[in-house]
């Protein structure tokens, strides 16, 4: 018969090595530097994660795309900051694959605008005009390819114009067609859902940080197009160029933004195709650096093409 004191050395053996095995609970939502050590390792090897192309190798210089960050644009009314981010979803899909979801209810009706992405893509005016125009067999050919890369949202009761409704669509995009990048053209056409007790800037942060994690969450660019606040024209008759200081309601659309353009054209010049794309945020380094770059401007195909290509 094993003596006793042999059967508790052995359990106490036992148990001291599970004591110092142990390993403390995680905290939840804390994270250690060895915990994330693979993914650090991983980064050291690759190399930080940079942004995608936007089409136009000038702009890259100073601005790129990638999944999960959030893009603030601005802009004077008709500097076209809408259009212009329209041609940059075109180049992203055409380009790496990219499909979106747009809330923009300023674009309607919804067939208007997916003619403009057409004449994009086909690069022919859509209209009939002293420039040729695309065909009809075009027009077929730009509807489906724009079907593999383009979703509206747009409910049909503007009270579910809010934020958590348009979010949830975009979520469902996500999950069922992989959706790489939401627009959402522009904020103000949003139905509020301040509580009582908050301020507008508080409202606005809120929103901010609910849109910014989404992307995070889903590996989603997200881009908010906003409106300054008033501006006045100067002497010469030209608008300034907005910041993002200057978007209505808020200091935190330069706070909350991981990047922020300004698109800008002199408005008294009606024969000026020249598009200033004034880069005024870069969160990471690795995704570009603050700067301008212009842009002509084709109104046929509403286009934008760099200046040296036509050299």
């Amino acid at each position: 018969m094993t003596p006793f004191p042999i059967f508790h050395q052995t359990h106490d053996t036992t148990l001291r090595w599970f004591l110092d095995q142990a390993q403390p609970l995680p905290i939840e939502g804390v994270f250690s530097a060895l915990g994330e050590s693979g993914k650090v390792l991983a980064l050291y090897r690759n190399g930080l994660e940079g942004g995608h192309s936007t089409g136009w190798r000038s702009v890259d210089q100073h601005y790129t795309v990638r999944p999960g960050e959030f893009t603030v644009v601005t802009g004077i009314p008709s500097s076209g900051k809408s259009n212009w981010l329209d041609a940059m979803l075109v180049n992203l899909a055409r380009l790496h694959g990219w499909s979106f979801g747009l809330f923009s209810p300023e674009n309607q009706p919804i067939e208007d605008h997916i003619a403009r992405i057409v004449e994009k893509y086909i690069r022919l005016p859509f209209n009939a005009g002293p420039t040729p125009r695309m065909s009809e067999r075009d027009v077929q050919a730009g509807i489906a390819w724009a079907n593999e890369h383009f979703f509206w949202v747009l409910p049909h009761d503007e009270k579910c114009w809010e934020i958590d409704w348009i979010l949830g669509r975009a979520r469902e995009l996500v999950y069922r067609y992989g959706i790489r990048g939401f627009v959402i053209d522009p904020w103000n056409e949003l139905e509020p859902q301040r509580t009582a007790k908050e301020t507008e800037t508080e409202y606005i942060s809120r929103v901010l940080r609910v849109v910014r994690q989404f992307g995070r969450r889903h590996g989603t660019h997200m881009w908010m197009v906003v409106h300054p606040t008033k501006l006045r024209r100067g002497d010469d008759g030209r608008y300034p160029v907005p910041t993002l200081y200057d978007c209505h309601g808020s200091a935190h659309w330069r706070g909350k933004a991981d990047n922020g353009i300004c698109v800008w054209r002199d408005l008294s010049a009606h024969d000026k195709s020249e598009v200033d794309i004034h880069v005024q945020k870069i969160r990471f380094r690795q995704i570009g650096h603050l700067g301008k770059v212009t842009l002509l401007y084709d109104p046929p195909t509403a286009l934008y093409r760099e200046p040296q290509d036509d050299v």
